[in-house]
């Protein structure tokens, strides 16, 4: 089955060349035939009009070394001025437009060439090439099967989360590896999506050969992932609200290995707050992360609404240089 495709596939090849040269042969006949027609027309003609001299005779000089015959010809004035024959050609128009044509022709020729080229050449054309530029040969995609919507890597998320997010989105067909390997591709964006173009199909065989690769080019992302230092190390943006900030911090969260329990994220978050937030979330009864954040957005609405004191610099001391205490206004 798969030869009598391949046959099919040159055959229809084959024709497109045989196709590409006759069309070339009647560019060529037609450019030849322009040529000679060209060569072959005079367009401007001229022609003097003879005059009539007499002949010379060394017996009848004068006496001053000149014949007679001579000096009449001298001060001989013709009654009418020498003309000059021009022939016009009464087709000119109908040349330049022919000319026109024949240039349009060239560029058709011309742009025949090119495909010839590609054709007998470099044969980006050839759908029996375009398959071996596959990662993985003879995919049979079921009829059925939905590709889904994939998280695209992009070279710096961790790859054993990618890689365990995709398998979870491939599960209907988690057990062909060669859906597996091409479809991978969909899952890449940016860098990565360049790194798989890349990769060499002779030494991508099975889906732990592609999963092999992908930890050695990405790896270094699980080495300088976030830490716990890292986390405590992060601030809130003065434009950011607290529900914003404890997304962000989260998401950063659960990159950390190996995984935090909830009572050292509540610490490590609230770690993160200068006052007034940071005297209130440690005296806090908040047992969940959740819990604390609820608790932090209370106090953003205290400060709104005037009734929890907002320091305008930094150490905790107002614009007079007094220190600053806070405490609820009744």
């Amino acid at each position: 089955m798969e030869n009598e495709e391949r046959a099919q596939l040159e055959a229809q090849h084959q024709k497109e060349v045989d196709n590409l040269k006759e069309e070339v042969a009647r560019l060529t006949s037609l450019l030849e035939q322009a040529l000679r027609d060209k060569s072959g027309k005079a367009t401007l003609t001229a022609q003097p009009e003879p005059m009539l001299v007499n002949s010379f005779n060394p017996q009848n000089l004068g006496a001053n070394g000149l014949s007679s015959d001579f000096q009449q010809a001298m001060h001989f004035q013709p009654a009418y001025p020498t003309r000059m024959l021009f022939t016009i050609d009464s087709t000119e128009n109908e040349s330049q437009k022919g000319k026109m044509v024949k240039e349009d022709e060239l560029n058709k020729f011309i742009a025949l060439e090119q495909r010839m080229r590609a054709f007998e050449g470099i044969h980006l054309y050839d759908p029996i090439k375009a398959a071996e530029m596959c990662l993985v040969p003879n995919v049979v995609i079921p009829k059925k099967f939905r590709v889904p919507e994939f998280i695209k890597y992009t070279g710096t998320q961790c790859p054993i989360t990618h890689l365990k997010a995709y398998c979870n989105k491939m599960a209907e067909v988690v057990h062909d590896e060669k859906l597996l390997i091409h479809f991978f591709q969909d899952s890449l964006s940016n860098g990565a999506l360049t790194w798989y173009m890349r990769l060499d199909n002779t030494k991508v065989k099975k889906w732990k050969d592609l999963v092999d690769a992908f930890m050695r080019q990405y790896k270094f992302n699980i080495d300088v992932g976030p830490d716990r230092l890292s986390l405590q190390a992060m601030k809130k943006d003065n434009k950011e609200s607290i529900r914003e900030y404890a997304r962000r911090w989260s998401e950063v969260a659960a990159q950390v290995n190996p995984p935090m329990l909830e009572k050292e994220m509540i610490s490590l978050f609230s770690n993160t707050f200068k006052a007034p937030y940071f005297e209130y979330l440690v005296r806090s009864s908040a047992q969940y992360f959740t819990d604390l954040v609820v608790v932090a957005e209370r106090i953003e609405q205290a400060i709104g609404l005037g009734k929890i004191a907002n320091p305008t610099e930094k150490n905790g001391f107002t614009e007079d240089g007094c220190q600053d205490t806070y405490h609820f206004y009744s």
